[in-house]
């Protein structure tokens, strides 16, 4: 089941890419201040999209990276506590009344 949704998502995908490109055919200039591009408008917003993306994930692993880094921090602490807490329970209780 989960196979023929995901042909049936790259299928629908795949159309809504050719549609989209069909109805963008225009040609745009890009200035990038050093050079000037001729290019297909749908090709650019696509470009766009795909930068985006990837922007976007890497200013996420920044914070994935740093939880990370806390996360081992706090599992340390946690191991370091319960070796403390099992020392102090093997300690023997003395009762001098």
């Amino acid at each position: 089941m989960k196979r023929i949704l995901y042909i049936v998502a790259i299928v629908f995908t795949l159309v809504v890419g050719a549609v989209f490109s069909a109805r963008n055919a225009g040609m745009v200039k890009l200035d990038f201040m050093i050079t000037v591009v001729d290019t297909n408008l749908s090709l650019a917003i696509i470009i766009a999209l795909i930068l985006g993306a990837v922007l976007g994930v890497l200013a996420s692993l920044i914070w994935l990276i740093s939880s990370k880094r806390e996360n081992q921090k706090l599992k340390k602490q946690t191991d370091t506590l319960n070796k403390e807490l099992i020392n102090l329970r093997s300690i023997p209780l003395r009762d001098e009344h």
